[in-house]
């Protein structure tokens, strides 16, 4: 125990190499608090919900997730700014940073416009279509619809992120939204039980201080990226679009941005499909997933980590040394999934009770039997997870989008919302039944996405030109 002990602390303390654990832990440590901010903020929402109604919490995992499959795709697609930024700073090109951030901006704020104006009414009738009770349904509409604005504002917000994000500079990104997460908790017990003079407003309050915190996020972004020094990065002179460089963003970013669409949409129409089960089950699984974005989030952050570092190295045309970060950057999930599966396994009691509004009741008993096996295909599904977005993320930075984008189009349309089906529709499945399958999905998706890093087609593609 003494010398494996030894051996981590000198993997940590070793100075001066490229691509190592320190490096990749300096970028991604912030984006952990980051995403560690999101999570708490999420089980804080959930938690308050909870305590508000059982309806009310039953209602935000479908409602909250057809928001966002409703917005993600452009949300990813103008984060992928971070990756041009990556490669523009790994290839010294400080003024092309710049251009991507303002040509990432246009995008958005194009988004926003749709986000806000067109696909609301869509959002409506997919929950309408959904068949869910009619107290459900009601709550599902108020949530969504004013989720809808705050993810337009995130989708602004994106690429001035992705102008520190890109050039590993992620502390004041880290504080900015950990600030707004802790300001979304704040809005939402205000707004959901009404204090302070605020009337109580239930589900809707916690969407409309969800929006808010969004907002103050995108405000915070903008005048970092416009107050930056001009003598090194000329943000307020710079403005004009680029056709090659939003082209790039557009044919390389999108497909990024549709993969993770489908990838979202599928598992819409799986929460949905689960809805049909009652109420029970639809509690169970939000709060398991509740509870497993306490892993799940900050694994996003060290993905985006190691986008990052990938990106800065090819950059550079030092691609070895981005094949090796990205193969620690796994281990470093793997060791932190090993942690948070063994919570999953001891304590589901404790985590599960923690959104209980009256442990006593028999519902919530109910709840509790169901979410115990829930947790236990989380622990189970958490490391395949953690092969899947590492390396998806290594994958990401070099560019490699379209195959992404083909791999999760196969397996969230063909695998995965057919088989829930099926397995709803024609077998008659239980929740039990349904999250083993899903535990399955995750496993056969992450050795796919594994299997292409490995063939080493990523090492042909950039997103920066060479200078000739």
């Amino acid at each position: 125990m003494i010398t494996f002990l030894k051996r981590i602390k000198a993997i940590f303390l070793r100075k001066g190499r490229p691509g190592g654990y320190r490096e990749i832990m300096f970028i991604a440590y912030p984006l952990i608090i980051m995403s560690a901010g999101h999570t708490v903020m999420q089980f804080f929402d959930r938690k308050f919900l909870a305590a508000n109604s059982t309806v009310d919490v039953a209602a935000a995992l479908p409602a909250g997730i057809l928001s966002f499959s409703m917005f993600c795709f452009f949300m990813v697609s103008a984060n992928f700014t971070s990756a041009l930024v990556a490669q523009a700073w790994g290839a010294k090109k400080s003024d092309d940073c710049v251009k991507c951030c303002w040509n990432g901006f246009y995008f958005g704020l194009g988004a926003a416009i749709l986000i806000t104006f067109v696909l609301p009414p869509l959002g409506e009738y997919f929950i309408m279509k959904a068949n869910h009770s009619p107290e459900l349904t009601v709550r599902e509409v108020e949530y969504f619809n004013i989720l809808m604005p705050g993810g337009a504002f995130i989708c602004m917000a994106a690429p001035s992120f992705s102008f520190f994000s890109g050039r590993g500079l992620m502390l004041r990104i880290g504080i900015v939204n950990t600030a707004t997460c802790a300001l979304n908790i704040l809005l939402n017990w205000i707004f959901i039980f009404g204090h302070w003079g605020s009337p109580a407003m239930g589900i809707f309050g916690a969407g409309l201080g969800t929006s808010i915190s969004s907002m103050v996020a995108f405000l915070c972004a903008l005048t970092m990226f416009m107050m930056e020094k001009q003598d090194l990065f000329k943000t307020r002179r710079i403005r004009l679009p680029d056709k090659k460089l939003l082209g790039t963003l557009i044919s390389r970013g999108t497909p990024s941005g549709f993969q993770c669409l489908c990838d979202v949409g599928s598992f819409t129409v799986v929460t949905f499909l689960i809805g049909h089960l009652g109420q029970v089950p639809m509690a169970a699984t939000t709060i398991a997933l509740s509870v497993n974005a306490l892993s799940f989030l900050p694994l996003l952050g060290t993905s985006e980590a190691t986008s990052i570092v990938v990106g800065q190295y090819i950059g550079s045309e030092q691609l070895d040394i981005s094949e090796a970060a990205a193969k620690r950057a796994w281990k470093l999930a793997t060791c932190y999934m090993v942690i948070c599966s063994s919570c999953y396994i001891f304590l589901p009691d404790l985590l599960i009770g923690w959104f209980s509004p009256d442990s006593t009741s028999k519902s919530f008993r109910e709840v509790l039997e169901v979410g115990r096996f829930l947790l236990l295909c989380a622990a189970i599904f958490n490391f395949f997870d953690a092969t899947k977005f590492i390396f998806m993320g290594a994958l990401r930075g070099a560019g490699d989008t379209r195959a992404m984008m083909l791999i999760s189009i196969s397996c969230a349309w063909l695998l995965l919302a057919p088989g829930v089906w099926l397995l709803l529709q024609v077998f008659n499945a239980d929740i039990k039944t349904i999250w083993i399958y899903i535990t399955a999905f995750i496993a056969f998706e992450s050795v796919v996405i594994y299997l292409r890093f490995r063939t080493g087609a990523w090492r042909k593609l950039r997103l920066i030109e060479k200078e000739t």
